[in-house]
C-alpha cells in the first residue's frame, strides 16, 4: 500500500513537472514568435522609409505665408527679395530646335541661342531631378529648405496655381528633403522649378553649366583619382553636357538632362575639393572634332579594349569613336569577373518577352562586334527562338540580380539589374545555369575612367588621356 503511494506521487510530480515545462515551452514559443512579428515589422518599416522619404513637420506659419503666396503669383521670394519671374509655359512647350556650337575666333566655340523660342540663356543648364532611388520625373511631394525655412509643395497646397513655383538660389542653396542621394538630402545651387502636373511635380534645378559639373565629376568618378585624370572626366562631363543642351532630348519637361544615369548623375555625392579643381581647372574647355562638340562618352572599367557606337546599332562608328587596347586598367578587380545564373531564372525572362509559358532550351552567343562585345544573344523555347539585340537589352536580359559576381581579385559582390559589361563568354548547363565568365564594367564606348586613372598615375596629361580614347579631337574654349 505504501509503495502505491509513493508510486502515485512520483506520477504525480512528474505529471506536474511535464505541465510545467509545457508552459515553458509555449511561453517561450510566443516570445520567439513575437520576436519574429517584431524583426519582420522592423524590416518592413525600414524597407517604407527607403522608399518614401519621411516628411519633416511643416511650419505652420510659414507655410501658410507660401501657400498665400504661390496660389496668387505662381512664385516664390524666400525673405523679402525680390521675386524671379516664373518660368512660364514657353520652356518646355513644343520641340526646341537644336543649337549648332561652330568654332570660330580664335578657337571659341560660341553657343547660338534663339530666345523668343524660349532657350535659356547661354552658361546655364536645367536638370531633371528624379525621385529617391531614381524612380520617376514625378513627385508625389515636394519639401525643400531654403535659408532655414521650410518650403511644402503638395496638391492641396498648388490647388489653385497652374504656373511652375519658383524658388531662387541661395548663397547656401536650398536643400532637398523629400528626396534622398548617397550624400543624404541633397543641396541644390541655382533655382528650383516645382511644376504641378496631373502624374506628380516636375522638378527642375536650374544653375551655371560650370557649378553643375562640380556636383557631376564626384559623382561619377572617384575624388581620390589622380588629378589629370580628374581633369580629363570634367572635360567629357562639360561636353557631354554641351551636347545634351543642344539635343533638346527634355525638351517635353522644360529641361536639358535629368539626374541619373540616363544623362549624367548629378548630386549623388557633394562636390569634392579635388573635383571641383579639375573642373575649374578645365573651365570652359569641351572635346570637338572639326570644331563641333562630340558625344563625349565614358565607362568605369575596360575588358582589355574599348568600343564604338556600333554596340548600340548603329551601322558606322562615330568618326572621333574608336576601339583601342586598353590594358592600363587591367589589374583593376572588374577587368575579369565571373557569375551564374539559374536556367530557371533566364527561363522565366524569356516568358515574359513571349508572353508564354515554355521551357527554354538554350541561349547561345550569336554574334558579337569588332571590339569583341556581344551585340546579339540567340535565346530557343519550346515557343519558339528570338534574338535578343543591343548592349544594354542584352545585359538586362542576363541581369546576375540575385546572384554573387566574383571579381578578378576574389571580391564577391551582389549582382545588380544589369551584367556588368558586353564582354563575356557563355557556357550553358540546360536545365541548372548559366555561367558568363567577361570582363569590364559599363558600356565600353570612349573612356575608360580606371584606364584614365592609371594613364595620370604613370604621368599622361589630361589631353593624351582624352587624345587616347577619342580619335582626331580638339579642345577648344566655349564661349564668345
Amino acid at each position: 500500500m505504501r509503495k502505491t503511494r509513493i508510486f502515485f506521487r512520483y506520477q504525480i510530480l512528474f505529471l506536474l513537472l511535464f505541465s510545467w515545462m509545457m508552459l515553458l515551452n509555449r511561453a517561450a514559443e510566443s516570445r520567439l514568435k513575437e520576436k519574429q512579428e517584431y524583426i519582420k515589422a522592423a524590416e518592413q518599416q525600414s524597407r517604407s522609409e527607403r522608399e518614401t522619404v519621411k516628411e519633416p513637420a511643416q511650419n505652420t506659419e510659414y507655410q501658410e505665408s507660401f501657400e498665400s503666396e504661390i496660389q496668387s503669383t505662381g512664385e516664390f521670394s524666400g525673405t523679402g527679395e525680390e521675386k524671379v519671374p516664373s518660368a512660364g509655359k514657353n520652356k518646355g512647350a513644343g520641340k526646341v530646335e537644336t543649337r549648332e556650337a561652330k568654332a570660330g575666333n580664335g578657337g571659341s566655340v560660341i553657343e547660338e541661342s534663339d530666345t523668343e523660342d524660349g532657350m535659356k540663356e547661354a552658361g546655364n543648364i536645367r536638370v531633371l531631378l528624379m525621385t529617391t532611388d531614381y524612380q520617376s520625373y514625378f513627385h508625389p511631394r515636394v519639401t525643400a529648405l531654403r535659408d532655414g525655412k521650410e518650403i511644402v509643395c503638395s496638391f492641396e497646397s498648388m490647388a489653385a496655381s497652374e504656373e511652375p513655383v519658383v524658388i531662387p538660389a541661395h548663397e547656401n542653396g536650398i536643400q532637398l528633403t523629400s528626396i534622398q542621394r548617397q550624400c543624404g538630402n541633397p543641396v541644390y545651387q541655382g533655382s528650383l522649378e516645382i511644376q504641378r502636373t496631373d502624374q506628380g511635380f516636375t522638378v527642375i534645378n536650374e544653375l551655371p553649366l560650370e557649378t553643375y559639373l562640380e556636383a557631376v565629376v564626384p559623382s561619377e568618378m572617384p575624388s581620390g583619382y589622380h588629378k589629370e585624370a580628374l581633369k580629363a572626366q570634367a572635360v567629357c562631363a562639360r561636353t557631354y553636357a554641351w551636347k545634351q543642351v543642344q539635343e533638346g532630348r527634355l525638351s517635353k519637361y522644360g529641361a536639358d538632362v535629368d539626374d541619373s544615369v540616363n544623362y549624367q548623375v548629378y548630386q549623388n555625392i557633394a562636390p569634392q575639393q579635388a573635383t571641383s579643381e579639375a573642373v575649374r581647372d578645365t573651365e570652359g574647355k569641351i572635346l570637338c572634332q572639326n570644331g563641333k562638340p562630340v558625344q563625349a562618352y565614358y565607362f568605369s572599367t575596360s575588358s582589355g579594349v574599348t568600343s564604338t557606337d556600333e554596340i548600340w546599332g548603329a551601322e558606322e562608328p562615330a568618326p572621333y569613336l574608336k576601339s583601342v587596347d586598353c590594358g592600363f586598367d587591367s589589374e583593376e578587380p572588374w577587368s575579369r569577373w565571373e557569375t551564374e545564373i539559374l536556367w530557371e531564372t533566364l527561363e522565366r525572362r524569356a516568358q515574359e518577352i513571349q508572353g508564354a509559358s515554355g521551357k527554354l532550351l538554350g541561349v547561345s552567343v550569336s554574334r558579337i562586334n569588332q571590339s569583341g562585345a556581344v551585340t546579339g544573344l540567340q535565346v530557343n523555347t519550346e515557343n519558339g527562338d528570338f534574338l535578343v539585340e543591343t548592349e544594354y537589352d542584352i545585359r538586362q536580359f542576363l541581369s546576375p540580380k540575385g546572384s554573387m559576381i566574383t571579381e578578378k581579385d576574389g571580391t564577391q559582390v551582389q549582382g545588380s539589374e544589369l551584367l556588368p559589361s558586353a564582354y563575356f563568354d557563355i557556357s550553358a548547363k540546360p536545365g541548372n545555369s548559366v555561367v558568363l565568365t567577361g570582363g569590364g564594367y559599363g558600356h565600353g564606348v570612349g573612356m575608360s575612367q580606371t584606364g584614365a586613372d592609371r594613364m595620370a598615375e604613370q604621368g599622361y596629361t589630361c589631353q593624351e588621356i582624352l587624345e587616347y580614347f577619342f580619335k582626331d579631337i580638339e579642345i577648344l574654349q566655349t564661349g564668345g
